[in-house]
C-alpha cells in the first residue's frame, strides 16, 4: 500500500513540513513496513519557496528589506539553479504575521518591501518573477511594489503619493520604471475574487487585515480611483479581473503595471513536481490545513487535489484543525472522501493548537487502521 502525504501549512501554527511528518509518524508508529511518500505542498501562496528549498531546485536568498509598515526586518526569495527565475512570496515581507495586531494600519500598509525583494532579483540578473500572493497586511494594489521599482505615483502637484492603499485616492498620475520590458511576470494566485466590489479585495479581505467599515469604504474608493488611472495610463481594465483583488488587489495592480499574468499557484507548483503522476501512484493519499470550508475548494490545495484525487479514483483524506459543518456532501462531492478535525471535543483551540502535531499523529493513525481494515 503506497501513501502519499500533501499537506498544506496550519497557518499560525504547523508548516507544510512539519504537518507532513506528523501524518506520516501516526502512520508508521503503526503501520512501519508501508510505504510513505511525503511531499509538503501549497496552493503556491505562504511556504512554496520552503518547498521548492526543500526540493534542492535553487536556493534561498535572504536581504535586508521592511515590512508592511516600514520597519527594517530581513526577508528571503528563491533562486532557481538557472539563475534567471525567482519566486517571491509577498508574506515575507508584506506578510500580516510580521505586524503585531495592535499595531495594524491596512490604510497605510505598503507592498514596498516585498518590491525591495524582486529588485534584488532582477538585478541580479533574472528575467522571471513569480510572485506567490496570500497572507498579506496590504490593500495596495501593488503600489508599494511599482514605487520600490523605481515606478512614481503621483498626486494634482506632481509629487509621490505616500505609500499604502489609502492614498491611492489622491493618484492622477504614473511615471514607468526603467525596467527590463521583457522580464516574465506571473502571478501565482488561489482565490477568483475581482478588485473591486463586494466580493473585491477591501470587502472580503480587509476584516480579516483588521479594517473597519469606514477604512473599507476608503480604501475601496482609493482602487476605484487607482483603476480609473491605470486605465488611463495603459488602457487596461483591471476592476473586474478574475483573481486581481488577491493580496489586496496586488494582482490586479502587477497586471495594470507589469501586464502580469495570473496562474493558479497550484497549477505552477505541480507541473514543477509532477504531482499528477505521484497522485496516479498512490493507493491513499492523506492532506490537510488548519481550517476547511467552502473557501477551501476555491482553487486552493485541498480543492485542487479533490480534483485530481476524483479523476484518479484515489481515496483523498482531509486532516483539519477546524471544519465549517453542514458541508460533508460538498466535500464528497468535490472529492475529498472524509474529513476528520483533529480538535479533541473538550479541547478549545490554543490547547488543539498547542498539541496539533501529537493530534496529528493520532488521527492519521487512527484513521488508516480504518482504511486498512476495510
Amino acid at each position: 500500500m503506497k501513501i502519499l502525504i500533501i499537506p498544506d501549512s496550519f497557518k499560525g501554527c504547523l508548516s507544510a513540513k512539519q504537518v507532513a511528518n506528523a501524518i506520516e509518524k501516526g502512520i508508521l508508529d503503526i503501520y512501519p513496513n508501508l510505504k510513505v511518500t511525503k511531499f509538503p505542498f501549497s496552493d503556491g501562496g505562504e511556504g512554496a519557496i520552503d518547498i521548492l528549498a526543500a526540493k534542492n531546485l535553487g536556493s534561498l536568498i535572504t536581504i535586508k528589506t521592511e515590512n508592511a509598515l516600514g520597519k527594517k526586518m530581513k526577508a528571503k526569495y528563491f533562486l532557481f539553479h538557472n539563475k534567471k527565475s525567482a519566486w517571491i512570496e509577498l508574506s515575507q515581507a508584506s506578510g500580516i504575521i510580521h505586524i503585531n495586531e495592535n499595531e495594524r494600519n491596512i490604510l497605510r500598509a505598503s507592498t514596498y518591501g516585498t518590491g525591495v525583494l524582486i529588485k534584488h532579483a532582477l538585478d541580479s540578473g533574472c528575467q522571471e518573477i513569480i510572485l506567490g500572493v496570500g497572507g498579506s497586511a496590504t490593500n495596495d494594489a501593488a503600489a508599494g511594489i511599482f514605487q520600490a521599482l523605481g515606478g512614481s505615483l503621483l498626486d494634482k502637484k506632481g509629487k509621490q503619493i505616500e505609500k499604502g492603499g489609502a492614498d491611492l485616492c489622491r493618484l492622477v498620475g504614473i511615471k514607468d520604471p526603467k525596467i527590463n520590458k521583457c522580464i516574465t511576470w506571473k502571478i501565482a494566485c488561489d482565490v477568483i475574487n475581482p478588485l473591486i466590489g463586494k466580493n473585491g479585495a477591501s470587502t472580503i479581505y480587509g476584516p480579516q487585515k483588521g479594517a473597519s467599515e469606514d477604512e473599507i469604504k476608503i480604501l475601496e474608493n482609493s482602487l476605484l480611483n487607482f483603476s480609473r488611472v491605470i486605465k488611463e495610463h495603459t488602457g487596461k481594465s483591471i476592476s473586474k479581473i478574475e483573481g486581481g483583488g488577491a493580496a489586496g488587489g496586488v494582482a490586479a495592480g502587477m497586471f495594470g503595471f507589469f501586464n502580469a499574468k495570473l496562474f493558479s499557484g497550484f497549477t505552477i507548483l505541480s507541473e514543477i513536481f509532477d504531482l499528477e503522476s505521484q497522485i496516479q501512484s498512490a493507493d491513499l493519499i492523506f492532506t490537510g490545513e488548519g481550517k476547511i470550508d467552502s473557501q477551501s475548494l476555491n482553487g486552493k490545495l485541498i480543492g485542487r487535489l479533490g480534483v485530481l484525487a476524483k479523476e484518479n479514483k484515489i481515496p483523498l483524506i482531509c486532516l483539519v484543525g477546524s471544519k465549517e459543518k453542514g458541508l460533508e456532501k460538498i466535500f464528497y462531492e468535490n472529492g475529498l472522501t472524509k474529513v476528520f478535525s483533529i480538535q479533541k471535543e473538550d479541547m478549545t483551540v490554543e490547547q488543539s493548537k498547542s498539541d496539533a502535531t501529537k493530534l496529528l499523529s493520532e488521527t492519521a493513525g487512527k484513521v488508516l487502521g480504518y482504511y486498512i481494515k476495510k
